[in-house]
């Protein structure tokens, strides 16, 4: 089964089928770099379910930290394009 896909690269596959502009290839340390980011923001997205109970700060808490990971693979993704 095929890793899922995060958001920034489902809105890139959108863009591209709209006209948009290429997607940046990624060398095989930066889709190393990603896959790592990916696996440290799970352990830390099931630790918080774990940890909080309270509902609300969940969703606050997971919120957060999926923004964070996709910040970070963002940067990634800039990176390889050069800016």
């Amino acid at each position: 089964m095929g890793e899922l896909k995060s958001a920034w690269e489902i809105a890139l596959e959108k863009s591209k089928k709209m006209g948009g502009e290429e997607p940046v290839s990624l060398s095989s340390n930066q889709r190393a770099e990603i896959a790592e980011i990916r696996k440290i923001y799970a352990a830390k997205i099931a630790e918080a379910e774990i940890l909080i109970q309270d509902k609300e700060k969940q969703e606050i808490e997971l919120d957060r930290l999926r923004r964070d990971r996709e910040r970070k693979i963002e940067s990634v993704h800039q990176k390889a394009k050069g800016k």
